[in-house]
């Protein structure tokens, strides 16, 4: 069985652009340092994948050619492993969008991942939901839209304040 640490987009990868989309390769503002941190964690034994909900399609205000091109310009940049999106609105109760566990568990199924030796990084109660629902291990990163972790739920097992910081507990937890 693989390990993995799954990672959220907005606000993680990239800059949280506050009740807007990156709807452009342009708009995608890595934070500093990203592309080197997720490729020391692949180094480390992890396959690298993001699970993102991306709900701009849905709402009209971006295409999936759009999202395919900001999604070019990230793993351009970025060396994950695999992509996971959830394209529909909040409304549509669909099984993939977090706060379910659906794109967790179609990653571990499609590439044999055992998610309680998996970690989960993200800035968002939706995140940790998902993380919670799937039995996988959540680390809460202050980087995007949480920036302080009282009051948070469900409780995270790790907060950082950067990306670099949660890579750095994930490293450590398995020495």
């Amino acid at each position: 069985m693989n390990r993995a640490v799954f990672l959220d987009r907005d606000g993680v990868l990239n800059v949280y652009l506050p009740g807007d989309y990156a709807k452009t390769p342009d708009e995608l503002l890595l934070l500093p340092g990203v592309g080197a941190i997720v490729q020391k964690l692949r180094a480390a034994g992890y396959l690298t994948i993001l699970i993102s909900n991306q709900q701009g399609v849905a709402k009209g205000l971006m295409t999936q050619a759009d999202l395919a091109a900001v999604t070019a310009k990230l793993r351009a940049e970025v060396p994950l492993d695999a992509l996971y999106y959830c394209p529909h609105l909040k409304d549509e109760h669909c099984a993939c969008r977090k706060p379910k566990p659906g794109m967790l568990l179609q990653a571990a199924q499609e590439h044999a991942i055992d998610l309680s030796a998996s970690v989960f990084i993200g800035d968002t109660p939706t995140d940790a939901q998902a993380a919670h629902a799937a039995g996988v291990p959540f680390v809460l990163v202050l980087s995007g839209q949480t920036k302080d972790a009282a009051g948070f739920s469900p409780t995270p097992n790790a907060v950082a304040d950067t990306l670099a910081a949660a890579a750095e507990w994930v490293l450590r937890r398995v020495q």
